[in-house]
């Protein structure tokens, strides 16, 4: 069944769910019954206005990157089932429900979570790598513009048709003070797997946004380079974590002896995933790491498209993550 979402002036088809998350629900749909024009609808029951509003806010403000989902129209609509059966009354008014919705671009490749470890074999480091730079760089853009996600993960990175990539859900993000992002945030609401140790403590001393952004790129790097998750919770209690928190490095990797990993690879992930935030790497550090210039052969700070050469390597890039990605299609 079909549901219908109208508010004054529009008319939204929402043909079947294509994903669920912790405040929202997303639909792929189309404006009405005449186009079939394609778009991603996401609906938020009212209780979770704060993080709708919260999402316009940082979609709106950063509209100009184009590795960012794009936001099309939002406001408050009535959402009811739409009956095409002769037996049901379509004017029956008992199942209407006030929502708010979001009308955004259709990443029509789905998740970069639907990817990781998909088939028997693991996404190979010359491809995580150059996935990598692309949500690097779309971070570096937040930060620039003082926001921070709050939530990067693998189910937050979307793809495109071409396999562009595209990091949505901003209910989360969080805007901070200062220079660099000197102030701390107070507030935390994302998933506890990615996020760092430092986010217990954001309702007494605060945490750096930017420093917990940097620890769940280390995540987000292991779990789709890897295909399994590094730890299940960055704290003393965790087998493999406490390792990492007594900077027994050697011990925390000898969990994963069985894959074959390349020492430039685990030497990053261990200066992401550090507990000492003072210690993890700065975004412009994350792409001078000698792991992706490794296999981009120069700094990714300096791939900056200024050049023909830059043209074609990133075309060269995108054409392999496009490649490695569609062979692991379901």
């Amino acid at each position: 069944m079909s549901l219908l979402l109208q508010d004054n002036t529009h008319k939204y088809i929402l043909k079947y769910k294509i994903g669920n998350g912790a405040t929202c629900e997303c639909y792929m749909g189309n404006k009405n019954e005449e186009t079939s024009e394609i778009c991603a609808i996401k609906i938020f029951e009212q209780k979770f206005y704060k993080f709708y509003s919260n999402e316009v806010l940082f979609l709106t403000k950063l509209k100009d990157n184009n590795n960012i989902i794009k936001l099309y129209e939002y406001g408050q609509g009535v959402l009811t089932p739409l009956l095409n059966d002769d037996n049901n009354d379509n004017n029956d008014k008992s199942n209407e429900k006030i929502v708010y919705y979001e009308i955004m671009e259709y990443a029509n490749n789905g998740e970069l979570k639907d990817y990781v470890n998909s088939t028997s074999s693991r996404i190979p480091e010359n491809i995580s790598s150059k996935l990598f730079i692309r949500i690097v760089k779309t971070v570096k853009y937040l930060h620039e513009n003082n926001i921070v996600h709050c939530d990067l993960k693998p189910e937050n990175i979307l793809f495109d048709k071409y396999f562009n990539v595209k990091l949505n859900d901003f209910g989360f993000s969080q805007e901070f003070d200062g220079k660099n992002g000197k102030a701390l945030l107070n507030r935390f609401n994302g998933t506890p797997i990615y996020s760092s140790p430092d986010v217990r403590f954001a309702s007494t001393k605060g945490f750096d946004g930017i420093k917990n952004d940097i620890f769940s790129l280390g995540v987000l790097l292991f779990v789709i380079t890897i295909g399994d998750f590094p730890f299940e919770s960055a704290t003393y209690s965790d087998d493999k974590y406490k390792f990492i928190i007594k900077g027994r490095f050697n011990k925390f990797w000898e969990f994963f002896d069985f894959i074959n990993i390349s020492d430039e690879f685990k030497d990053l992930i261990n200066n992401l995933i550090t507990i000492n935030p003072a210690k993890r790497l700065s975004i412009d550090k994350i792409l001078d790491h000698p792991w992706l210039v490794k296999h981009l052969g120069k700094s990714c700070n300096k791939m900056n498209n200024a050049s023909q050469e830059d043209d074609l390597n990133q075309e060269i890039m995108d054409k392999e993550i496009a490649e490695e990605l569609s062979s692991r299609k379901k």
